[in-house]
């Protein structure tokens, strides 16, 4: 079990000092509610022998200070790494019934002209597998612009919008989505949250709409005015390089399976080795 206090949450690392005497600073400042640090908190220093970095590449090198700084290379590396998808954002709707199954439609569906490119059953609401029937997809990055203009004078709108586009991909009236008595009227949709931090969460009557983009997300797809020319492939051995007491893990560091969960114990695996012998 984990000792008390050794997980912080709403923190985010700004600066890491650190030797080759295994002697490391950790400055950390608590995370306001747009994602942002408040500077006038006085920050918080953990002190310890080693650390392990599994965060995206990329948003390391942008988002922390290292004393010393981290070898040239190595820091362009990481900055030329793409963050895994990135570009894309994810759009969840459940339902009150799973009306697609009950019409004998597939769950999964493709879209070449809506914002949501591909459509999938993320739950069926029945025999233990999720409270409610739910269709969730992906969202490109050309998607993603066009849920931006959506959203950008009232993010309600999303609501309207999304149900919209499943009702031409699947050929269906609001009657057959079950949608006419599910909804309320349009002064009681109810919408909380930001696409690019925790996700925009829009609900009428019974159906939600949940929409998260990664692609504004300062904690995914991190940007400063800092450019490289040239991209960086997942594992390369500059992602994987430790550099004194600093250990770099992260699904994009894997040697294979990167971008997956798969790839991120792989990470965490070689990393958790180098440390042991390190130590």
């Amino acid at each position: 079990l984990l000792e008390p206090h050794s997980v912080r949450l709403g923190m985010r690392v700004t600066e890491i000092d650190y030797n080759d005497k295994k002697e490391v600073k950790i400055k950390c400042i608590k995370m306001t509610d747009k994602n942002n640090t408040n500077k006038n908190d006085n920050p918080t220093i953990i002190k310890c022998q080693a650390v392990v970095l599994a965060a995206p590449p990329k948003v390391l090198a942008r988002t922390i200070t290292f004393l010393p700084n981290l070898p040239k290379q190595k820091t362009e590396s990481m900055i030329a790494t793409p963050t895994w998808m990135q570009e894309y954002g994810k759009v969840a709707v459940s339902f009150p019934t799973n009306w697609w199954r009950q019409q004998r439609m597939s769950g999964i569906s493709i879209d070449h002209v809506g914002a949501v490119a591909t459509w999938w059953e993320a739950c069926s609401g029945s025999e233990d597998d999720g409270n409610l029937p739910t269709l969730a997809g992906f969202v490109t990055e050309q998607g993603a612009a066009m849920l931006r203009k959506v959203i950008c004078d009232d993010s309600s709108y999303l609501f309207e919008f999304i149900i919209e586009s499943l009702k031409r991909v699947y050929g269906v009236d609001a009657n057959a989505m079950g949608t006419l008595e599910s909804v309320a009227s349009d002064n009681e949709i109810k919408a909380q949250g930001s696409s690019e931090q925790d996700g925009l969460i829009v609900t009428n009557g019974v159906i939600t709409v949940s929409y998260k983009s990664w692609l504004e997300d300062d904690l995914t797809n991190a940007k400063d005015d800092t450019v490289v020319d040239f991209t960086c492939d997942y594992g390369d051995r500059d992602l994987q390089s430790s550099v004194e007491p600093l250990f770099f893990a992260g699904t994009e560091t894997a040697a294979g399976a990167h971008g997956h969960m798969e790839g991120a114990v792989i990470a965490a695996e070689r990393a958790a080795t180098e440390v042991v012998e390190y130590l």
